[in-house]
């Protein structure tokens, strides 16, 4: 039987992006299980009050309450599929709401006020830039060097025009939930948090779901936002899973995409 979906309660507002992905992904498998939440609480070794907590974005799990609520929720729903996430990706989000950043943290993406001519602001390590506008300009040069010209409307701040000025079509367009989100997160200089929603989606999501990640990013005018997704995309260690991704762009028509990625698939590897 497919378990009833849960009302849930709103997300507090001052969670950091990372916080609030960890724990919409732990939503999201405790659906997969029809027993009650103080049920699984017993059988995960946990008070339903700590339980609840983490669901709630109360405070961050520790690691082995999280793997007790993992195994419990997955022999449920045996026989019904996997679950929405990997235990991997489950413990990967938790170490990252649990890490601490200092203020000069950054991801390599300007600000809404940062001209075309000025040089984004200089990223806090060699691992957050790859994920950003240096790397992505240095991936356009590359692209163009193995013959694959990219778009020259790609050009410019990633700030996406306002409702009212936007074509009705490409409101339309705009199929990535996040797509705002990541919007309001760069024009108010969160560089960090928008980062973390990009490499969620390079890293985590499935090939349909990046060719709607990017196709949005790129409707709203966030191109370096779609670029970090698919630098992301590329550097994943599955190779296999990066031909499809590459595929789903190739037959989606997203060409200049395919060609993208392709250069800073080649670049990871080496």
């Amino acid at each position: 039987m497919t378990p009833k979906p849960r009302p849930w309660k709103e997300l507090p507002p001052g969670i950091t992006a990372a916080h609030r992905a960890l724990v919409t992904a732990l939503r999201e498998i405790r659906e997969c299980s029809t027993r009650t939440q103080a049920d699984i609480a017993r059988d995960a070794h946990q008070e339903p009050t700590t339980l609840s907590n983490h669901l709630n974005a109360g405070r961050i799990p520790e690691e082995s309450l999280l793997r007790d609520f993992y195994a419990v929720v997955e022999k449920d729903a045996a026989g019904s599929g996997p679950l929405p996430h990997t235990l991997e990706s489950v413990l990967e989000l938790r170490m990252r709401a649990k890490k601490k950043h200092c203020a000069c943290c950054s991801v390599g993406y300007p600000t809404a006020t940062v001209s075309a001519q000025e040089e984004p602001q200089q990223p806090a390590s060699h691992s957050v830039e790859k994920a950003g506008l240096l790397h992505a300009r240095h991936l356009r040069r590359r692209a163009r060097q193995y013959g694959h010209p990219l778009s020259q409307e790609r050009a410019g701040v990633p700030v996406p025009r306002r409702e009212g000025d936007r074509h009705p079509a490409d409101a339309a367009e705009l199929t990535w939930s996040e797509t705002g989100v990541v919007a309001r997160y760069l024009a108010d200089g969160q560089k960090r948090d928008a980062g973390f929603l990009l490499w969620q989606a390079g890293t985590s999501y499935s090939a349909a779901e990046i060719v709607l990640a990017v196709g949005s990013c790129r409707t709203a005018g966030l191109h370096d936002a779609a670029e970090a997704i698919l630098i992301n995309a590329a550097e994943r260690t599955d190779r296999q899973a990066v031909l499809n991704i590459a595929a789903a762009l190739q037959e989606a028509g997203r060409h200049d995409d395919v060609a993208f990625m392709l250069t800073a698939a080649m670049r990871a590897a080496g």
